[in-house]
């Protein structure tokens, strides 16, 4: 794709559960105040409490929301917009907000894991299809890593949205490639929501992976022609 056809990038703003859900990354991350009050280190500085609630997180990626009760102090606690008028038949179930943020904090914990060089979430704007273009450029694997992403888009179920998530947020630990978690966050949820919405999250991944993606290229291409 050349300069001139490239797509004007759109940065959508957090929402309150976007801001939520990075700030709870950034506190198990970098440190800062839990909501008891108390500052806490971060899981790059080795802290004690990080440490611990990033193992507790990563162990129950994958699994249902409830399933783990240990961990709802950082899935749970404090979640913004909580709907109090839920009937009793669907307050057995969980929120696609509370899914979501499952997801996201679980899948965060997974790629923080054992990287004390640095924090997997970024406050800057590295929405999920930027950072699987990134990934993509130059990848021996660049061939699966597009089916995975497009497989993720299209998954019908929360079970196969994140299964496809998981396998990416693998291949980015790898490369220690950070992600903007309280987007991802926003975006899942969206992915879940009106038909509208899930293409705009849709749309907006395909330009920012090509985006990134031919920054890439460039960047080697302009390197090559330093030599």
């Amino acid at each position: 794709m050349s300069e001139g056809n490239e797509q004007v990038s759109y940065h959508p703003k957090l929402s309150d559960f976007g801001q939520w859900v990075a700030d709870k990354t950034q506190l198990l991350a970098t440190g800062g105040r839990t909501s008891a009050g108390s500052y806490e280190k971060g899981y790059v500085q080795n802290g004690s409490y990080a440490t611990a609630a990033v193992a507790k997180l990563c162990r129950s990626a994958g699994h249902a929301v409830g399933q783990d009760a240990d961990i709802f102090e950082w899935t749970l606690n404090g979640l913004p917009e909580q709907d109090p008028q839920r009937s009793p038949a669907s307050a057995s179930t969980p929120t696609d907000k509370e899914r979501a943020a499952h997801a996201a904090l679980t899948l965060f914990a997974r790629h923080q894991h054992s990287i004390h060089t640095g924090s997997m979430h970024t406050g800057s704007y590295v929405s999920l299809g930027a950072a699987v273009g990134e990934l993509a450029y130059s990848n021996r694997n660049e061939q699966g890593i597009r089916r995975d992403f497009d497989r993720l888009q299209t998954a019908s179920s929360w079970q196969e949205l994140v299964r496809h998530a998981r396998r990416l947020i693998d291949l980015l630990k790898r490369e220690r490639i950070a992600l903007n978690y309280g987007l991802f966050a926003q975006d899942l949820l969206q992915l879940r929501s009106e038909r509208d919405h899930a293409n705009a999250v849709r749309l907006r991944w395909g330009r920012d992976f090509n985006r990134t993606y031919w920054q890439q290229q460039r960047q080697t291409e302009n390197e090559k022609t330093k030599l």
